[in-house]
């Protein structure tokens, strides 16, 4: 017998056909990828580099410090996973959080597993710009992830203060001083000692996530752990993407 839910959720996909959030293909009823972007969209596999996030043979961080401990992500944004995740932000398809923070979901158990979290959270939106998209990517996409990994989600442990520029529009050597003072803790005491996982939809020079990290821990956090659901493979030189 199917659940109500389930059950309405069937009857939708009857009339509004479901399709693969890497290519657009029509799927069967409650599922999200073909067959085909199974095989051929790139997950990112071992050994990875924990501080960026990277496949190790892929990996330019120089060992950076960080504010937070680590970062893992189950795919690389590129090719039909850029497609997906613009149709995701910017296309209202907000069903592809379900796979997106499933797959997020599996990275981390198999990554943290011996890591135990206190809560998720995520990088958070100023109150102009969700009402503009009209919800949070990374928000949906921690939700996801936290019901795999049976945590709780808290939107409160981060603010953002102010609209800043987007990161993906300058080079990289202005990114950082481009969020420094935008995000906030408005409350400290919530995080103390807290082991936390912070989700985001997309990593690309990591300043973002270095930012909200930062502010966690100077604020009471013990240790801050990120999860996204893409990032960047970042050239290496003389190196081109896919050697």
């Amino acid at each position: 017998m199917f659940k109500s839910e389930e059950l309405l959720e069937r009857l939708l996909c009857f009339f509004f056909p479901s399709r693969c959030i890497f290519c657009g293909k029509v799927l069967p009823p409650m599922s999200l990828e073909c067959n085909g972007c199974q095989t051929t969209v790139k997950r990112i596999s071992e050994p990875v580099c924990i501080l960026c996030g990277c496949e190790k043979k892929d990996c330019c961080c120089k060992k950076r410090r960080y504010f937070h401990k680590g970062i893992v992500a189950p795919l690389y944004y590129e090719d039909k996973v850029r497609r997906a995740f613009k149709i995701f932000k910017f296309q209202d398809n907000t069903v592809a959080a379900r796979l997106l923070g499933e797959m997020m979901a599996g990275t981390a158990k198999k990554y943290y597993a011996n890591i135990k979290f206190d809560v998720i959270t995520y990088v958070p939106m100023t109150r102009k710009k969700l009402r503009q998209r009209g919800y949070n990517q990374s928000e949906l996409l921690a939700k996801e992830t936290a019901k795999h990994l049976q945590l709780k989600v808290e939107g409160t442990l981060l603010s953002k203060i102010y609209e800043n520029d987007i990161q993906h529009d300058l080079n990289s050597y202005l990114r950082s001083g481009n969020i420094i003072g935008v995000y906030d803790v408005p409350e400290p005491e919530l995080i103390k000692g807290k082991t936390i996982l912070l989700c985001d939809d997309i990593k690309t020079t990591g300043e973002t996530l270095n930012e909200c990290a930062k502010m966690l821990i100077l604020n009471g956090a013990s240790e801050v752990w990120c999860l996204v659901g893409a990032l960047t493979r970042r050239r290496r030189a003389g190196s081109k993407i896919g050697d």
